[in-house]
């Protein structure tokens, strides 16, 4: 069994500690963020209902697809071909209906980020497709400008909001205690943004019961992240895909997931939320 400390946001995180439980492991979940559906604010219904005008939907995370989805009435629209930026968010499409669209696109990794989209050939120029592209409000544009800048006729939907959490002092009191038990070398914390790495560090320097968070193993969701956890001084950083398959993968076999050289870091659409 495996300790896991989730830094997903919620209710991400809630969902993969009851996935991990089923199969053994015991997580905590330590999310900085909050998702909140916008779905239903003004606007949202119309677009919704006018899907037949648009040819491809982007979707920057995993959470994009779960809210779109969850809106979606009558089904996947038959017409709608979806872009995906990685394996969660290929496993949240899945889940919803959309993964056997003939017009589906997905990087063929090991890069899993809004660059490794964009660099596929169906999205080069010239592009005269209608694509409606699905973030987090006030989320970064990347996409759609590059989208843009090629041709396309791109709309935006801002179909969830982050909203900051701190975590509870039972969450801070439980990862201490896990820390300073014998079996420490079992706990590993997941760090899917590099914001949460920057706030573990916080927490690693201000509470003295958690000074030793630096020494577990961080499993690192892309690159750039694996990169900002060693400058904070974490000693064992694992790179691993993004989704639950490979966060069992890396906590249930000896073998680590190395890092291929040359893969593009990038912030936005890296598979995270």
């Amino acid at each position: 069994m495996a300790r896991i400390v989730l830094t997903l946001p919620e209710p991400r995180a809630a969902n993969m500690a009851r996935a991990l439980a089923e199969r053994g492991h015991e997580a905590l979940r330590f999310a900085f963020v909050a998702l909140q559906p916008l779905t239903g604010e003004p606007g949202a219904s119309a677009l919704m209902a006018d899907l037949a005008r648009f040819e491809r939907v982007v979707f920057v995370s995993p959470t994009a697809i779960e809210v779109f989805a969850d809106a979606l009435k009558g089904g996947w629209p038959p017409g709608l071909a979806p872009a995906v930026v990685g394996p969660g968010s290929l496993a949240a499409l899945a889940g919803r209906g959309g993964e056997l669209h003939p017009g589906l696109l997905v990087p063929p990794g090991p890069a899993y980020d809004a660059e490794a989209l964009l660099a596929l050939p169906a999205l080069a120029a010239p592009l005269r497709d209608r694509i409606l592209v699905v973030r987090a409000e006030g989320g970064n544009p990347r996409i759609e400008r590059a989208l843009a800048a090629r041709g396309a006729r791109v709309e935006v939907f801002e179909a969830y909001r982050r909203t900051a959490l701190q975590p509870d002092p039972g969450s801070i009191d439980l990862l201490a205690r896990w820390l300073s038990e014998r079996e420490a070398s079992r706990v590993r914390v997941l760090v899917t943004t590099v914001e949460a790495a920057e706030r573990l560090a916080e927490l690693a320097e201000g509470r003295g019961a958690l000074g030793s968070l630096r020494d577990i193993d961080a499993l690192a969701i892309h690159p750039r992240i694996a990169d900002r956890l060693r400058a904070l001084g974490w000693k064992s950083v694992t790179p691993i895909e993004p989704g639950l398959e490979a966060l069992l993968a890396a906590i249930e076999s000896d073998r680590r997931v190395m890092e291929a050289p040359g893969q593009r870091q990038h912030r936005s659409g890296s598979d995270s939320d």
